[in-house]
């Protein structure tokens, strides 16, 4: 057990390192007033013209889809954008996230860069992999007591922001990647931008005791993906399955609530903040951590934490197992849920 702990205490401190930074704006505001003046200030920047792309109605289709292959999405892609434009485009990312989360979203994005030079090597068209193919899409008026939304997708990444009447209200679906999860070659040689998670996971597992792995042990082959993809309902885990929280005890708990944390934080601090106290007022009993597949580095696996309005995923099986999916689905808020359908209705018909 000690052993676990020790190994979690460096996970914490080594995991993440490696994960580059885009230049960060300050934003000093809080929650939603911070993304509608930022989400404000962008478009405030664009030409007419751009703005048709990056802005449309809150009961527009495009608010409720979402995806994470490669492709062009609906908004402005950040290749689209002159200099001052881009600057105020990371600003309005950075009013959404953390800095960490932030950090490991800019790192996903170069790896496009990465991807497009071992797919050239092999002799392929790799013109696709582009970090300039990333769209910010703005649904309604942004205002400090507004109601809108505001997301930024394209390879791997799938981020929103719902705002109802000046509060967050959803930042779910959440959908963060990485090809490759460890870089294999080059001057990012061994960056693992999702490391933690796969960590801190492992740390987990190393606590439990053999009654414990076996009912955390699910599955001796880990799905081809995370189930609660675009499209796919929260009935499609099904049961919750696993070791659950109540049969833990208080240091694979602390390790646990870390690993939970860890998505959770990707979020700005006062956001993150609102989900993980929900959580704690909630759903600790109820929660559950399952993994299929291998044990070992390397091997293919996947986990998952289950609750009663909510679940994180973890894949790691594809190229090899080293390209990872993660998403976070919350099953009483996304897009906004109740709020934003209810202010449809009355406010716009539909």
């Amino acid at each position: 057990m000690q052993h676990g702990l020790s190994l979690a205490v460096t996970i914490l401190l080594t995991a993440t390192s490696g994960v580059a930074l885009w230049p960060q704006p300050v934003h000093a505001a809080g929650g939603a007033e911070a993304v509608a003046a930022a989400a404000s200030a962008f478009l405030g920047k664009l030409s007419p013209e751009q703005r048709q792309l990056a802005q449309r109605a809150l009961d527009d289709a495009e608010r409720t889809s979402w995806n994470f292959v490669p492709g062009r999405y609906a908004g402005i892609e950040l290749g689209a954008l002159d200099a001052a434009q881009d600057t105020a485009a990371r600003a309005l990312l950075a009013s959404m996230l953390s800095t960490a989360g932030f950090a490991k979203v800019t790192a996903i994005t170069r790896l496009e860069d990465v991807l497009r030079a071992i797919e050239s090597a092999g002799g392929h068209d790799a013109s696709h992999r582009d970090p300039g193919r990333y769209a910010l899409l703005v649904c309604g008026e942004p205002a400090a007591a507004g109601t809108f939304m505001v997301r930024f997708q394209g390879h791997h990444v799938s981020l929103q922001v719902s705002v109802h009447e000046g509060a967050v209200v959803s930042c779910s679906p959440r959908f963060l990647g990485t090809n490759p999860a460890e870089v294999p070659s080059g001057e990012r040689r061994g960056q693992r931008v999702l490391g933690a998670e796969e960590d801190l996971a492992r740390a987990f597992l190393l606590m439990l005791d053999e009654a414990q792995l076996q009912r955390a042990v699910i599955a001796a082959t880990a799905p081809a993906d995370v189930l609660l993809g675009p499209g796919q309902a929260p009935a499609k885990l099904g049961a919750r399955r696993g070791v659950a929280w109540k049969d833990l005890d208080d240091g694979q708990r602390a390790v646990l609530w870390r690993l939970v944390e860890e998505f959770a934080h990707v979020l700005r601090s006062d956001v993150a903040d609102g989900e993980l106290a929900r959580i704690k007022s909630r759903d600790l009993d109820e929660l559950s951590f399952a993994w299929a597949g291998g044990r070992e580095r390397g091997q293919g696996h996947y986990y998952r934490i289950h609750g009663t309005f909510f679940a994180v995923e973890y894949d790691n099986t594809q190229n090899g197992a080293n390209h990872v999916h993660t998403v976070w689905r919350d099953f009483e808020h996304d897009f906004g849920g109740d709020l934003l359908r209810k202010h449809l209705r009355e406010q716009h018909g539909r």
